[in-house]
């Protein structure tokens, strides 16, 4: 076994939910401790079931695709994480909440063409992306929360 088991998710080989409880804190303080923005956006893969159901494994597919899709289109300096098995966290860091709306417009412009069928898969793929900004004097789990719950919501993009 190596040291990555834990870190990193085995399909995607993005960061884990376990592995944010670890990294929060310490981003967070560093954060606080700098005046650094930080936001966060949760990206929902909505019709993973559907897709999954209709044909096994093309669901996993189209987690792959994300997962690419976001590293692709994310700053070094930005991290995302496997949150659940249709969901993902990024993490945008000295990103205000003007800037973060911004890079939702560009994620939300590529997962619309997913939606018509023109995406890295032969069939429609539905991304919800929800987002909020920490700011100060706001607990990070209610940033969380309120992210995570417009992108399961949202039936803009």
């Amino acid at each position: 076994m190596n040291g990555e088991t834990g870190i990193r998710d085995l399909l995607t080989a993005l960061y884990t939910r376990d592995y944010f409880d670890e990294y929060i804190g310490r981003e967070l303080e560093r954060s606080r401790r700098h005046g650094i923005a930080l936001s966060v956006a949760s990206v929902v893969l909505v019709n993973y079931s559907d897709l999954e159901a209709a044909r096994p494994g093309l669901g996993d597919r189209a987690i792959i695709e994300t997962a690419k899709a976001l590293q692709a289109n994310v700053r070094q300096t930005d991290t995302v994480f496997r949150w659940e098995t249709d969901e993902f966290l990024i993490l945008f860091f000295e990103v205000g909440a003007e800037a973060c709306r911004k890079k939702v417009q560009q994620l939300a412009t590529l997962f619309r063409l997913w939606r018509e069928g023109n995406g890295p898969l032969p069939v429609p793929i539905k991304v919800r992306i929800g987002a909020a900004t920490h700011e100060r004097d706001i607990v990070f789990a209610a940033v969380l929360q309120a992210a995570r719950s417009a992108a399961r919501e949202d039936t803009r993009f």
